[in-house]
């Protein structure tokens, strides 16, 4: 049986770091989001890839927003890619395609950001699952990827008897 490959953009594993950064700071205790733990309990099923910008972007909120020092951060990602066991994609080129997407789609810019996922995942060919439904329907509508799912649709596909899972 072999595994379904995904890359998760920032949303699907946001609320884990979030959680951790309060933890830390006294907050509220520390709660494993819903999304990381049916991540954890299909890892038979599942394989992860992540990448810099993913990193980049956890290091952004905890830093500025709830003020953990980039040490920290950087501890709390090497205890992320280990409990997933992701694949870390560490570089990436983009080129003038992320131009035009901007140019021919109307996009938010959080979507446009999410674009740098796509084509990350594009590059590995790997499903990319996402929280962002502005990215899903452009990619669907205008047929730029098909490994592209939302949460409740990877539910769906691991669920699936189909999959021999």
């Amino acid at each position: 049986m072999e595994k379904i490959n995904i890359y998760t953009d920032t949303n699907m594993v946001h609320d884990f770091f979030v959680n951790q950064a309060k933890a830390l700071k006294g907050k509220e205790l520390f709660r494993m989001p819903e999304k990381l733990e049916f991540f954890l309990s299909n890892l038979d099923k599942l394989g992860f890839v992540t990448s810099f910008i993913v990193k980049a972007e956890v290091m952004r909120e905890l830093v500025a927003g709830h003020q953990i020092d980039k040490g920290t951060v950087n501890s709390m990602w090497t205890d992320f890619v280990k409990l997933l066991n992701c694949r870390y994609i560490e570089k990436f080129e983009f080129d003038e395609k992320l131009v035009d997407i901007a140019g021919d789609l109307k996009l938010k810019l959080r979507t446009l950001v999410n674009f740098t996922h796509l084509f990350i995942a594009m590059s590995e060919d790997v499903y990319i699952v996402s929280g962002d439904k502005d990215l899903i329907d452009k990619v669907r509508e205008n047929k730029i990827y098909k490994k592209i799912l939302s949460y409740i649709e990877l539910h769906q596909l691991i669920a699936s008897p189909s999959q021999g899972f």
